[in-house]
């Protein structure tokens, strides 16, 4: 049953990471990893140093001023390709309008918020933030979130368990579980990981498979720990993926 689970977990993933492409409308071949694309040049910023500009929204001084001339891309964005090279949310108040009229027109509905996040909401209730740092997630209408790249998730799951060392593809948080898919990275990182698992006390029940069947490396582990919580650890052709959940 434990594989089963772990199974069921990674292909949760995976529809989440393909999620976007179903719901936005916009671009249904888009390719779904955390890799941004990005073919605009950067914006270019506009030294007013010695200017201020009061925010329509809270009367407050804004950012130096800048230009929305290069729009974020809608269409990748709903596909899973958000860039993280310009952060919407940082532009002055000016700029922000004109992505908000720019989206508009193209059927999407932005706000910007005081955090310097900016969301788009897209359809069934599926909502894409670009985080102040960035970053991207996918909100969905049952509140589950997707995290698209960024750093380690800081949540009652991942604090049972060591950070890797290696990069985030995709996690998805919700009540029950948490689960990541990583990129770049090799066989003998996940077995080290596992070690990592296994002194952290994931060691009741533990199942561990390390084998090359037809050149396809495949390694897997799962336990339980005396808390009751169960990790599952897999690598197979390259893909990896890890699910921590309270049995």
């Amino acid at each position: 049953m434990k594989k089963i689970r772990y199974s069921i977990s990674a292909g949760l993933l995976a529809a989440m990471l393909t999620l976007t492409a179903c719901n936005g409308g916009a671009d249904k071949g888009g390719n779904t990893t955390a890799a941004t694309v990005d073919d605009d040049p950067p914006l270019t910023r506009v030294d007013r140093s010695e200017e201020t500009t009061k925010s329509a929204e809270n009367d407050t001084e804004a950012a130096p001023a800048q230009t929305a001339a290069n729009l974020p891309d809608f269409s990748a964005i709903v596909a899973g390709n958000g860039s993280s090279s310009t952060v919407w949310g940082q532009l002055d108040a000016s700029a922000k309008q004109e992505i908000i009229a720019a989206a508009k027109a193209e059927g999407y509905d932005v706000t910007f918020d005081e955090d310097g996040r900016m969301t788009i909401k897209g359809g069934d209730g599926v909502n894409f933030v670009q985080n102040a740092d960035g970053t991207w997630n996918v909100k969905t209408e049952d509140g589950n979130v997707v995290q698209y790249g960024g750093n380690w998730p800081d949540n009652a799951f991942t604090r049972l368990i060591p950070k890797p060392d290696f990069p985030i593809l995709a996690a998805n948080t919700s009540e029950d579980e948490f689960t990541a898919a990583f990129q770049n990275v090799t066989v003998d990182q996940i077995r080290a990981y596992a070690a990592k698992l296994k002194a952290c006390g994931f060691t009741i029940d533990a199942e561990e498979e390390d084998q090359t069947t037809y050149g396809v490396v495949v390694y897997t582990y799962n336990a339980y720990h005396a808390d009751g919580y169960y990790v599952d650890l897999s690598f197979a052709a390259g893909q990896c993926g890890l699910t921590i959940c309270k049995e």
